[in-house]
């Protein structure tokens, strides 16, 4: 699944645009102003993953870049023309990826989206897990799966490396050992960053928590049944309505 405009802070509908590229770029991803002026193009791939100044919007379709055009440039022909929903409040949802390609699915390896707790706790506060590794997702979210408290969700507040990860309000049932399983994500609206992934479609799901590109998360979608999740965010580094 690719990054999509769903909605946007304002009434009314955002403007479309056709703008030249000077790159190819593939449908669904993250588009940004070319920067070098004498470029043939007005808008291109993000610097990185980490990123993502003056975003113009995201592609509506694969586009190529051809300097010795074939054929007149528009949308319809998707050379060298890329067609974009230019709107500075625009909310933008990507697919979290268990991985820096969008592709990975949310996973159980260290740092992983999806934990088995291993020690039962009665407080209902910590998840147990040698799989929660070196990379802190706290401040972002966790969801029961299977279990217990399958369906709640809290924040995650702490987290004690290659140990386990602490929610600072206790789910309401105990947390039993190996039969309650988690699916977490370093994502919540507290959070002013989103990473990449490497085509610029989807988010990194196994990053530090508030590291990244400069976006802020509205909504976050978990999918606990089928292991899948969004971060749903705006852009702070828009081209025509930067906050920087």
């Amino acid at each position: 699944m690719c990054a999509a405009p769903v909605g946007a802070w304002v009434g009314g509908k955002s403007q479309a645009m056709n703008l030249f590229c000077s790159a190819a770029l593939v449908a669904g991803q993250v588009v940004v102003r070319e920067a070098t002026v004498s470029n043939v193009g007005e808008a291109t791939n993000p610097v990185s993953t980490t990123s993502v100044t003056d975003m113009l919007g995201i592609a509506t379709d694969a586009t190529t870049s051809v300097t010795a055009a074939t054929i007149e440039p528009s949308e319809i022909t998707q050379q060298n023309i890329v067609r974009l929903i230019v709107g500075p409040f625009e909310v933008y949802r990507f697919k979290i990826a268990g991985g820096t390609t969008s592709a990975t699915a949310l996973g159980t390896s260290s740092p992983a989206n999806i934990l088995t707790n291993s020690t039962a706790s009665a407080g209902g506060t910590v998840i147990s897990s040698t799989a929660v590794g070196t990379i802190s997702m706290a401040g972002g979210l966790i969801k029961g799966r299977t279990g217990n408290n399958a369906g709640s969700i809290r924040k995650m507040i702490s987290q004690s490396n290659s140990v386990s990860t602490t929610v600072g309000i206790a789910f309401i049932v105990a947390i039993a050992a190996t039969t309650d399983t988690f699916t977490r994500v370093p994502f919540s609206r507290t959070v002013q960053n989103v990473q990449l992934t490497t085509d610029y479609v989807a988010a990194n799901g196994i990053i530090a928590t508030g590291t990244g590109a400069a976006f802020r998360v509205t909504s976050v979608i978990i999918d606990e049944i089928n292991d899948i999740a969004w971060v749903d965010c705006v852009t702070s580094r828009h081209q025509y309505n930067p906050n920087a």
